[in-house]
């Protein structure tokens, strides 16, 4: 067992190679079992309380957390091997960059927890990725500083080109400032029905370059957000109702009691979805033709396309008992 473990393997011996195992395994082991007390922890003291934040906190920290103590446990096994200065250097700043990314990675999830507890639902798309964007640029600079780079001149030379690079992402900037429009002003939130252009549905998210618009076709449409700031908007949903407006031609040689219990039968309708009376009135008469204009209202949230069924399955049931021929 001893000339085993002083066999010299790439330059070192076996022992050294083992106790470098030893430290990497025990750093995930460790990793594992810190993850697990952290989480009965916090799980202990979540169950306290009635909110989701501290699921999503806990969900959150787990990953990072076993990954950084596994970090460290590289860093204690690789010391084992005792490399030359400029290995050590190289693997030291490789660890340095990978605990920077794993803590990038905590941030974001611990902030991904705060906003999905305590922002609005509308905000929350726009400030999960403004604050992933954020976080992954402080990484990316200061992994750039650990490699040796001067941050100071790097940033020089971004403020010398930054009338460029505005001029280059004009488009990007006025649809980041449309979708603060969106949320400053609230044309519209989540899950509202509105039309904008020639476009009619539901916004189904909202980022910060463009927005998803499902039509009444069921296809998605991406809108830039800077249409929103440019471009009139139509709430649907903000309405208590959803006007509906009808013509309906009847037989001019009918008579005008049967033109009166027409009016009266429309007026009368009653079904489910129906927000207040019917409107009728005849528009126009003639000797072949008379016209008559019906409008009814569907509540807010009601099935719109049941709702316009059933009232017109009703005027032809009402209709035909009458006597009253449409043409």
């Amino acid at each position: 067992m001893q000339d085993l473990l002083k066999y010299v393997l790439l330059g070192r011996p076996v022992k050294e190679w083992c106790l470098a195992a030893a430290c990497i395994i025990g750093g995930f082991i460790a990793g594992k079992v810190c993850s697990w007390i952290l989480a009965a922890i916090l799980k202990q003291g979540a169950s306290k309380t009635k909110t989701r934040f501290d699921d999503l906190l806990i969900a959150g920290l787990r990953l990072p957390l076993v990954i950084g103590i596994t970090l460290g446990g590289i860093h204690l096994g690789l010391h084992q091997l005792g490399m030359s200065p400029g290995v050590t250097l190289w693997t030291g700043r490789i660890l340095v960059i990978s605990l920077i990314l794993v803590l990038a990675l905590a941030l974001n999830r611990i902030l991904g927890a705060i906003i999905d507890h305590y922002a609005p639902a509308s905000l929350q798309p726009v400030l999960r990725n403004f604050f992933k964007t954020l976080v992954w640029i402080i990484a990316a600079f200061l992994t750039l500083r650990l490699l040796g780079y001067n941050i100071s001149a790097l940033l020089a030379g971004l403020g010398l080109g930054g009338a460029a690079l505005a001029l280059a992402s004009k488009d990007t900037l006025s649809n980041f400032f449309g979708s603060i429009t969106v949320f400053v002003d609230k044309p519209f939130r989540l899950g509202d029905r509105i039309r904008i252009g020639s476009y009619d549905g539901v916004i189904t998210e909202i980022g910060i370059r463009t927005a998803r618009l499902r039509t009444l076709e069921n296809r998605t449409v991406v809108i830039p957000n800077s249409l929103f700031a440019a471009t009139p908007i139509e709430n649907v949903s903000a309405a208590p109702n959803t006007r509906i407006t009808q013509t309906l031609k009847v037989r001019g040689d009918c008579g005008g009691e049967k033109l009166e219990e027409a009016l009266a039968l429309l007026q009368d309708i009653r079904v489910p979805g129906l927000d207040g009376q019917p409107v009728a009135a005849l528009a126009a008469v003639g000797g072949i033709v008379c016209q008559i204009t019906f409008v009814f209202y569907i509540t807010r949230g009601a099935d719109y396309w049941g709702c316009v069924s059933a009232v017109n399955l009703e005027v032809l049931r009402r209709f035909k008992e009458a006597g009253i021929r449409l043409i």
